[in-house]
């Protein structure tokens, strides 16, 4: 394989990863509800890739893959809701850093499909995460607003569905291509919240005379955006990469979405960022990373093996 094949993938990993780190940015400056933006993030996506879909009679998936794909795609809507609102709720770095949680909660998920008890290793993993995230706040005194504390929660919730996807849309990328992972990751999230948007839509353009002090075509030109740049482009580059690289690799490299958005947040959206909020990241990130490390070491890597594992 000629060098430049090889580097695509990575170039994919690390150029999805700009497009996501954005999302922060797309769902703070669309004015819709929770529910509406969703609708954008997953509706765009899968319009988009339906025309291709019917024509190649591939709604359904192949049958071997159908039910991890259709489970996927039920998560991912949830966990597309639950990712919107924490960033709708609390800041972006705080949001970004939550999510790359995920790479231990797949840990855990790993082990606990082996039928396994997480190991000293794993749960010492976990704590360091959740270590971090308590650093993360301190200069708060501990004293969360609730929107911060409903978004935080939201994004931890948000980080475990991504886990979970993850590991479906690997073991589905086996048998369909990347722009049918697209179309699943986003089929079932679209007839959920598509028709919220319709009405916030038809609502929004039948008071535009009134409202006057927000324009309504710019909020629909970031809302396209959101769903074309970052659920089409940035999830292409994803599970392009995802197909043909090794998942620890693959992981290590999307860590680059979290100072890429960190960096936007201060420098679009005039977020600050003090030390323990950096000491915080670091250690989430880190926890992250050696779940990762642990996870291409095999399914049961630093797991104590239950009565069944032998089985599998």
């Amino acid at each position: 394989m000629k060098p430049a094949v090889r580097l695509l993938p990575i170039l994919a990993v690390i150029v999805g990863a700009a497009f996501g780190a954005a999302s922060g940015l797309y769902i703070k400056g669309v004015h819709f509800s929770s529910l509406a933006v969703t609708g954008f993030r997953m509706g765009v996506p899968f319009l988009v890739m339906l025309p291709s879909m019917l024509a190649g009679k591939r709604f359904l998936g192949p049958p071997r893959s159908r039910r991890t794909l259709w489970t996927a795609s039920a998560i991912n809507a949830l966990r597309m809701l639950l990712f919107v609102l924490a960033y709708k709720l609390t800041s972006v770095g705080n949001a970004v850093v939550l999510l790359y949680l995920w790479p231990v909660f797949a840990l855990l998920i790993g082990t606990a499909r082996l039928h396994s008890r997480p190991s000293a290793y794993q749960l010492g993993l976990v704590a360091l995460s959740f270590a971090g995230i308590v650093v993360m706040n301190l200069h708060r005194g501990f004293s969360l607003s609730p929107e911060d504390l409903l978004g935080s929660l939201a994004m931890i919730l948000a980080a475990l569905g991504f886990a979970l996807t993850v590991i479906l849309f690997k073991e589905a990328l086996a048998e369909v291509r990347e722009t049918d992972a697209i179309f699943f990751q986003n089929a079932l999230g679209a007839v959920v919240f598509l028709p919220v948007l319709a009405v916030e839509l038809g609502t929004a353009i039948a008071g535009s005379a009134q409202a006057g002090s927000r324009a309504l075509l710019p909020e629909l030109g970031l809302g396209l955006a959101y769903g074309l740049t970052v659920g089409v482009a940035g999830f292409f580059c994803f599970f392009y990469a995802m197909k043909r690289l090794p998942i620890f690799q693959y992981g290590a490299l999307a860590y680059t979405e979290v100072p890429i958005a960190v960096i936007l947040a201060v420098l679009i959206l005039g977020e600050g960022v003090v030390a323990n909020q950096l000491v915080g990241a670091a250690m989430v990130v880190t926890a992250s990373f050696l779940a990762q490390r642990a996870r291409s070491q095999g399914p049961a890597a630093g797991a104590t093996p239950g009565p069944q594992a032998t089985k599998l």
